[in-house]
């Protein structure tokens, strides 16, 4: 990968309280109050599913974790949220969890927990994953560090999942990230995105936190990613990248005058904004219509990048829903638009060069589950640097548009 308009091939190219399997059997939940407590009861569970009884009925089986899985969640609402997402990871990818119920509100520190262990058989054996549920007052980061720290099985890596918006400056959230390997989080589900994005590139920025860090909303982007490249991948498009002075992108409402979330398409201007060489270069503005444009400078010139939205019922609000790009080579002048079917696994894609017929073609556009893209970040410690280009650029852009965006 590089980061110059040299050839887009080069320059864009990507690279218990749960919720079981349906083919998993539980084993009780058990109560604990205390870091010693969750430690018996973790032990009770394994007589339980590793029992001559659970054997004789076919349903004994053994522990087996890869990682350790820490996931926060800032209320019991928002952790039924990200249940599901777990139980079918759980099957794919096991790991020792902690889900952390904790509001960080001022409180007396403390601590209840529950212990379960669902047991799915994969590969003619019975595996079995343990989760920790814990429910913490109190926001003294030390306070859950000593509760968190001695349940992570040792020599495991730790990944750490963060629901909402995460608060990156806070001594809880940095206290978590000091601790793990890797942390994620989904930008998709940003209260406040605009300003979120900002400071997500300011904590990958930070020197003080070793840990890698994963958005669930940019692997969402890899079909967008890889199609645009595939526009230009010959040598006479590549040839039009320099001149391109127009980017619109698209997002997703469900109807007129709703709100929708634009981290994707602040990531993806992001991505295109470090591949190209463009620079953010004044304040954006807001059109009556609701579009946001931001001026931007690349290769000597002007670049108008344009984050639209339209009413798409088929689609998720805030996904992107097309891009389009314009390039003013005089007599080369071109225009590049790929654009989301309705069923929302196809797209299509258009090449416009001045004085040509138009080309088009139909192809099958990839989606995700959550699981299957949470699975995937829990592959891999490396960092991914376009990535974090891709952001820190997002949150250059992010800044300049409207507060409470």
């Amino acid at each position: 990968m590089t980061s110059n308009a040299g050839g887009l091939t080069a320059a864009l190219k990507v690279d218990g309280h749960r919720a079981a399997p349906a083919d998993a059997e539980g084993f009780s939940q058990l109560e604990a109050s205390d870091v010693q407590g969750i430690e018996k009861a973790l032990v009770s569970l394994r007589k339980q599913y590793g029992s001559a009884e659970a054997a004789k009925e076919g349903h004994a089986g053994t522990r087996n974790s890869v990682a350790n899985l820490v996931v926060y969640a800032a209320s019991d609402e928002d952790a039924e949220l990200v249940t599901e997402t777990m139980a079918q990871l759980a099957g794919a990818h096991p790991a020792r969890t902690i889900l952390l119920i904790a509001s960080l509100e001022p409180d007396e520190p403390g601590v209840s927990a529950s212990v379960s262990a669902a047991c799915s058989l994969r590969e003619r054996q019975r595996i079995c994953y343990e989760e920790i549920r814990l429910h913490a007052r109190g926001r003294s980061s030390p306070h859950l560090r000593s509760i968190i720290e001695p349940l992570l099985i040792a020599d495991l890596p730790v990944f750490l999942w963060w629901s909402g918006d995460p608060p990156f400056s806070d001594d809880v959230f940095l206290t978590l990230a000091r601790i793990s390997n890797h942390v994620v989080i989904d930008s998709g589900q940003f209260r406040s995105p605009a300003a979120t994005l900002a400071r997500l590139g300011r904590l990958i920025a930070d020197e003080s936190v070793s840990a890698t860090v994963g958005d669930l909303n940019w692997p969402r982007l890899a079909s967008w990613r890889e199609l645009l490249a595939q526009l230009f991948d010959a040598p006479a498009m590549t040839a039009l990248l320099p001149d391109v002075t127009r980017l619109r992108i698209s997002r997703a409402i469900p109807e007129k005058g709703a709100h929708a979330n634009p981290a994707q398409s602040l990531l993806l201007a992001g991505w295109l904004a470090t591949r190209l060489d463009w620079e953010v270069s004044r304040k954006a503005e807001r059109t009556f219509a609701g579009t946001f444009r931001i001026p931007m400078r690349g290769n000597g010139h002007d670049i108008m990048v344009e984050l639209r939205t339209e009413i798409r019922h088929e689609a998720l609000p805030g996904d992107v829903q097309s891009v389009q790009l314009q390039s003013d080579g005089g007599e080369q002048a071109a225009t590049f638009t790929l654009r989301r079917a309705d069923d929302q696994e196809h797209a299509q894609t258009s090449t416009v060069i001045k004085g040509t017929p138009a080309q088009k073609r139909s192809v099958n556009f990839r989606t995700s589950s959550d699981a299957e893209l949470l699975d995937d970040e829990i592959e891999t410690l490396d960092r991914d640097p376009i990535f974090e280009e891709a952001v820190q650029m997002a949150g250059r852009i992010a800044a300049l548009l409207p507060e409470g965006t």
